[in-house]
């Protein structure tokens, strides 16, 4: 017998992080939603990330403000919102040693001046600004405003908001669009819905073919329990920003992130590798992590690593994500290619994509910003006479 397709007003496919919030603020507006995931929420990059809400390593100009806006709304839903459970606000401190990462705390004081956001330097120096911090540290620098939210929770409070219809396990076999909706091939079931937003990280380039989207691996590992106030906010390596930059070549030391989590583990890594997969894992690669988290914070020395792993992000060539209507699709919205980024966008991305939806114009203050997430940037050509 055919089957009669499931009936909703805006389908997402993807379970991460960016597609719950989209989920949340829809099912707020009214609208009847299913979320969509190949194997269920956070089960990918949300998952597996850091969980730093994080305006500090964000690449200047829009990423860098966009970020700055979801931080502050990432405060808003924390105070009784969805997010009250699983946002935290905490210091972060960047270390550096030599010229490259020197230079870029350099640049990470004038973004934050330019962003004129709620992140703040509070302190420029030494290692001498926060105990325990190696020899080898030639500078800190001290930052109020940032925050830490583990993926998995934001992904489920999102989604428990009412409205909200999950569909998982449920790989999804085809997209057929139309003038009036998409209609949703799961196999075993189909789902109808007037509007369809792909986040689906790096797989969205299966359903849409010749999406840039590229995946990049990152390694990371968990230590055993200690002391929950042995560092009061993550400490990032300045490599870790030159390798979310136009000049990642200039990072001679790992990129490595310590990030304490309330268990009294750690957290910490993460390397940027070219390949999609998860189980991965090259001790050479782990090795340097290690051995740069010990010399920035000797402490580590004392602590064993019980578990290492993979995670991967997705990607885009220009390092943009693509957030927009897709071109010769208008019932389908890209929200996909925030490589790492999405924890901290996810808020403000969320409310905006729940806006282009609905058929609302951007907000004001972000208009320009998000314009230039577009996917349009991939189809538009010259014009003729001109470079």
């Amino acid at each position: 017998m055919p089957q009669t397709p499931s009936e909703f007003d805006v389908a997402i496919a993807g379970a991460g992080i960016v597609g719950a919030s989209v989920a949340w603020h829809l099912a707020g507006a009214g609208l009847r939603v299913a979320v969509i995931d190949a194997v269920g929420p956070a089960s990918a990059a949300s998952g597996a990330s850091d969980g730093a809400v994080s305006v500090a390593s964000k690449k200047p100009g829009p990423l860098a403000r966009l970020a700055s806006a979801s931080l502050l709304y990432t405060r808003v839903l924390s105070q009784g919102g969805p997010l009250a459970g699983a946002f935290h606000p905490r210091p972060s401190y960047v270390f550096g040693q030599g010229e490259a990462e020197l230079d870029a705390m350099d640049a990470l004081i004038a973004k934050l001046g330019q962003v004129a956001g709620p992140v703040r330097v509070t302190a420029d120096g030494g290692r001498d600004l926060l105990p325990g911090l190696g020899a080898g540290v030639e500078r800190l620098v001290a930052l109020d405003g940032e925050g830490h939210m583990p993926g998995h929770k934001a992904v489920r409070a999102y989604l428990a908001r009412p409205g909200i219809t999950g569909f998982w396990p449920a790989p999804i076999r085809a997209i057929d669009p139309d003038d009036r909706g998409v209609t949703l091939d799961l196999g075993t079931q189909k789902v109808r819905a007037g509007q369809l937003v792909l986040a689906l990280g790096v797989s969205s380039p299966q359903l849409v073919p010749g999406l840039p989207v590229i995946p990049r691996a990152g390694q990371l590992f968990v230590t055993d329990r200690g002391p929950v106030d042995a560092l009061p906010g993550s400490l990032t390596a300045a490599a870790y920003l030159l390798a979310k930059t136009e000049a990642p070549g200039r990072a001679t030391l790992p990129p490595v992130v310590i990030d304490p989590l309330t268990t009294g583990q750690f957290l910490i890594g993460s390397s940027r590798e070219d390949h999609a997969d998860p189980n991965r894992v090259e001790f050479s690669v782990m090795r340097g992590l290690m051995a740069r988290s010990v010399a920035a914070f000797p402490a580590l020395a004392a602590r064993r690593v019980i578990r290492a792993f993979a995670g991967v992000r997705a990607a885009v060539i220009d390092g943009l994500p693509i957030v927009g209507p897709l071109a010769g699709q208008p019932r389908i919205t890209l929200a996909t290619g925030f490589e790492g980024d999405g924890i901290c966008l996810s808020a403000i991305i969320g409310a905006e994509v729940a806006r282009m939806v609905r058929g609302l114009p951007p907000s004001d203050a972000l208009a320009a910003d998000l314009a230039v997430l577009s996917p349009l940037r991939f189809t538009t050509q010259p014009q003729e006479g001109r470079a």
